[in-house]
C-alpha cells in the first residue's frame, strides 16, 4: 500500500474517531425533492460556542471484494468517505464546503493498482428567501422519479468508479452548478446552468469496473473488434471535459392525485461516448451536447405508486461499422410501480424500460432494447435484518443482472452486509460486458 494511500486512510480514520454518531439514512424510493444534495446527519457535531456550524462525515462505506473468475484480478478493496463543514447564520443563508476520500484496491492478477484520491464534495452557497431558493457550486443534482436508470437525469455527474453496483444517488458525484429554484403555488420551477463541465469519473485503467476491456478490444456497449485488438491493447484513455455544461429546466406541478413534470435541456450527455482514434492511438472520451425534453407523472392508487418517465433526444451519438460517430434520435420511457405486499415490512419496486434509437445506417450499439428492472425488499427479525434481491433483464437482448443482498440493521447508525453481483450476456449488453465480473463482498456503511 502506498504512503498517498496510508495518509488517506489516515485521515479518514481520525475524522470517523472525532465525529459523533448519527442515524444512518438507507437510499430512499426516489421522490420529487430527490434532486437536493445529500442531506447533513441527523445528529451532527456542533462546534463550541455555536449550534449553526455543524460538522460530519456522509456515506461511509467500506466493502472488500472477491471475483472467482476474472481475468483482470480476484480481490479488490473500497473505502468512501464524505466529510463536510455546514454553517448556516440563518434561516435564508447556508455555506457548505465537503470533500470526498476515496481509496481502491485490487489485488491477485495482472492488472493491480492501489489508487487513493481527494475531491470536492457537495460545496455551495445557498440563498432562500420566501418561495425562492439559489445554489451557487459544487452539488449533486438528480433529477427523476424512478431509481436505476431514469430518463430525465441529464444535468448529474455520473461516478463510473463501481459501475452500477450502487444506488443511484451513490453514483453521483457534484457538479458545478448554477441552480435557481422557485415555487409559484403548486408549481415549482428548477432551472439548472452547468458553466464548467465536468466528465465522469473513471475508475483506474485496468480496473475490472473500467469500462474499456482491452483483452477483448471492447467499449462497454459496443460489439468488440478484434482487428484492433493491437490498438486497445496500447491505445491512451483521454477524457475531454471543456467548455459549458450546458442548461435545463424542470417545471413539476403537484396535485391532489396526480404529479406532473415537463423537463427540457441543452446539456452535454452524462456517459460517455468513447471515439476510437487509432491514427492519434488513443481512445478520446465525450460527452457531446444532446437537445432533449421529457414529461413524466405519478400517481398513487390505493396501496401503489406508480411512476413514468418519457423522454426524447435529438444527436445522441452511436457508432457506424466503419468507426464514424453518427447523431441519432432516441426514445426512452420507462414505467414502475411500487406496493407493499402484505405491510409495511416488504417493499416491490417493479421498472418496464423501452429505449429505441432512429438513424438510418447500421450501428454497433444496441438500437432497440426492451427490458425490466427492480427490487425487493423485506424486513424481519424485530426490524434487525434486511434481506432484499435488485435485478435487471433484457427482453430482446440477453441481458441478466441479479444481486441477492443481506444486510444486519440492528445496531444503528451501522448497516454490515453480505451481497452478490452475478452477471450475463451477449457482448453488447451491459450485463454482458461484465460477464467475468461475477463478484461477492461484504462491507459497512453508515455515517456519522
Amino acid at each position: 500500500m502506498t504512503t498517498r494511500t496510508r495518509a488517506l486512510l489516515a485521515t479518514l480514520l481520525i475524522a470517523l474517531a472525532t465525529a459523533d454518531g448519527a442515524a444512518f439514512a438507507q437510499t430512499a424510493t426516489p421522490a420529487e425533492d430527490e434532486d437536493d444534495p445529500p442531506a447533513a446527519p441527523r445528529k451532527p457535531r456542533e462546534a463550541r460556542g455555536t449550534a449553526k456550524l455543524r460538522f460530519g462525515v456522509d456515506a461511509v462505506r467500506l466493502e472488500a471484494g472477491h471475483w472467482p473468475s476474472a481475468p483482470e484480478a480476484e480481490r479488490g478493496a473500497t473505502l468512501r468517505a464524505q466529510p463536510f463543514l455546514q454553517w448556516q447564520p440563518d434561516r435564508r443563508w447556508e455555506l457548505r464546503l465537503g470533500a470526498r476520500l476515496d481509496a481502491d484496491w485490487q489485488d491477485g492478477g495482472p492488472r493491480t493498482f492501489d489508487r487513493a484520491t481527494a475531491d470536492w464534495g457537495d460545496s455551495y452557497l445557498r440563498l432562500r428567501h420566501e418561495d425562492t431558493r439559489v445554489t451557487v457550486g459544487a452539488q449533486t443534482i438528480v433529477w427523476g422519479r424512478v431509481d436505476a436508470v431514469p430518463v430525465i437525469d441529464r444535468v448529474s455527474r455520473v461516478d463510473l468508479r463501481r459501475f452500477a453496483l450502487d444506488e443511484l444517488s451513490e453514483r453521483r458525484l457534484p457538479q458545478w452548478a448554477v441552480r435557481w429554484e422557485q415555487t409559484l403555488g403548486e408549481v415549482k420551477l428548477d432551472a439548472v446552468w452547468l458553466p464548467r463541465f465536468q466528465a465522469a469519473a473513471f475508475p483506474v485503467d485496468g480496473s475490472v469496473w473500467h469500462p474499456v476491456n482491452r483483452a477483448r478490444a471492447q467499449v462497454i456497449g459496443v460489439e468488440p473488434a478484434p482487428a484492433l485488438a493491437p490498438f486497445f491493447r496500447g491505445a491512451r484513455i483521454e477524457q475531454q471535459e471543456d467548455g459549458s455544461g450546458g442548461v435545463a429546466l424542470r417545471a413539476t406541478r403537484a396535485g391532489d392525485s396526480l404529479d406532473l413534470g415537463l423537463t427540457v435541456a441543452h446539456t452535454r450527455q452524462p456517459l460517455p461516448y468513447f471515439r476510437l482514434e487509432p491514427a492519434q492511438g488513443r481512445l478520446v472520451s465525450l460527452h457531446p451536447y444532446t437537445r432533449f425534453a421529457a414529461i413524466d407523472g405519478e400517481m398513487a392508487v390505493g396501496g401503489a405508486t406508480f411512476r413514468m418517465e418519457l423522454g426524447y433526444t435529438l444527436d445522441q451519438p452511436l457508432t457506424a461499422r466503419d468507426g464514424r460517430m453518427l447523431r441519432a434520435h432516441a426514445l426512452d420511457w420507462i414505467g414502475a410501480v411500487e406496493f407493499f405486499p402484505g405491510g409495511k415490512d416488504t417493499r416491490v419496486n417493479l421498472q418496464l424500460v423501452a429505449h429505441e434509437a432512429r438513424v438510418d445506417e447500421p450501428v454497433l450499439e444496441v438500437k432497440r432494447f426492451v427490458g425490466a428492472n427492480g427490487e425487493v425488499e423485506t424486513r424481519f427479525g424485530q426490524d434487525r435484518w434486511k434481506a432484499s434481491m435488485r435485478f435487471a433483464v433484457g427482453f430482446n437482448v440477453r441481458d441478466t443482472y441479479v444481486a441477492p443482498r443481506l444486510a444486519f440493521i440492528g445496531w444503528e447508525p451501522h448497516e454490515f452486509y453480505v451481497a452478490a453481483h452475478l452477471f450475463s450476456g451477449e457482448d453488447r449488453a451491459l450485463a454482458g460486458f461484465h460477464r467475468q465480473h461475477d463478484a461477492l463482498v461484504i462491507g459497512v456503511k453508515t455515517k456519522f
